[in-house]
């Protein structure tokens, strides 16, 4: 569950839905993330092993770094990941890593989390896959994982970034929202008794409209803990209170971030209510584009996911490198 969710919902507009109503059987079965991307890595970068999706690492495409966040997990893509390859299944790369503390990522100081510590883990696990890349590469975050792409394409430690795209993140309305999150973290569910009971509660709740998504998703945001009954009871994978006093530090001056990094820059949200003064402004004057996808909530890359893999892919088209041929000194072209 990510922390700003529940801002979204206080608008209190029905949304359409986006898929059948019948309750099938089965329906929040868990589903397995090699129906979604080729293959999984554990990179061993600093003191952590990182969790890797990946798909179409042999291509020779342009390269899409899909970063979570708070409380999600890469599989938050794996629908968006599936659409983009079924586009260009020769040509695409898709990468999508857990963050530490998140999903199957393990290791030391897991709890230092950290804007400069989360931009370190994210430039590492992409030097280590990518090395002297020559390649595009476009860097998409949501939320959270929205300033940590975003300072990451700042800082030009990564090559060839072609692109920078954010997703429902805006500074002005975190920063408002900061306060009032403790109480809504107290108010989710502390536990479930099955990864099915927590993959229907985020859909009634309207945390994720997708049932397919919230079915791949949802499992690695828990994990199953032993009661003194001897029970079993699945909690949440991430602790988000311990992090408050990172809240501040992941937000702050990302407006300003965005708008500077050397780079073509795409803003994805569900309604340009989000927007805050300085973005507005930068909007105006053409600094990034911006799509909007009213229909979704704030996990917009499960709610629309093809809408957003489409998004993502005419962007880097329209952005993408141009191959103009070096002309030799001995060439006889005109």
């Amino acid at each position: 569950m990510d922390l700003r969710q529940h801002i979204f919902k206080a608008r209190n507009i029905p949304l359409p839905p986006l898929e059948s109503a019948a309750d099938d059987a089965g329906k929040f079965t868990p589903l397995e993330w090699s129906s979604y991307f080729d293959s999984r890595q554990a990179l061993v970068v600093g003191d952590t092993t990182f969790n890797v999706y990946c798909s179409g690492l042999s291509n020779t495409g342009p390269i899409f770094v899909l970063h979570h966040g708070a409380g999600h997990s890469g599989l938050t893509f794996g629908l968006v990941a599936r659409h983009i390859l079924s586009n260009n299944t020769s040509g695409f790369t898709v990468v999508a890593p857990d963050a530490r503390d998140h999903g199957n990522t393990a290791g030391a100081n897991q709890e230092d989390l950290s804007l400069e510590r989360l931009v370190d883990d994210f430039v590492g696990v992409i030097q280590s896959m990518f090395p002297n890349n020559t390649r595009d590469m476009v860097l998409v975050g949501h939320s959270m994982g929205g300033a940590v792409v975003a300072h990451a394409a700042a800082s030009k430690r990564l090559g060839n970034v072609t692109g920078l795209i954010l997703i429902d993140i805006v500074e002005g309305s975190a920063m408002d929202s900061l306060s009032s999150i403790p109480t809504f973290i107290h108010a989710r569910p502390k536990s479930f008794t099955s990864a099915e009971s927590a993959i229907k509660w985020h859909i009634e709740s309207g945390a994720i409209q997708s049932t397919e998504s919230a079915r791949l998703s949802v499992p690695t945001l828990i994990v199953p803990t032993t009661r003194e009954d001897g029970s079993i009871a699945w909690t949440w994978r991430t602790q988000l209170l311990p992090t408050e006093k990172y809240w501040h530090g992941w937000y702050s001056g990302l407006s300003k971030t965005f708008i500077s990094a050397p780079t073509a820059k795409l803003l994805v949200l569900a309604g340009t209510d989000r927007l805050d003064k300085e973005l507005l402004i930068a909007q105006m004057q053409g600094k990034f584009q911006l799509e909007l996808l009213p229909a979704a909530g704030h996990t917009i890359q499960e709610d629309l996911p093809n809408r957003v893999g489409d998004a993502l892919v005419s962007f880097w088209r329209r952005n993408q490198r141009a191959n103009i041929p070096v002309r030799r000194p001995d060439s006889h072209l005109p």
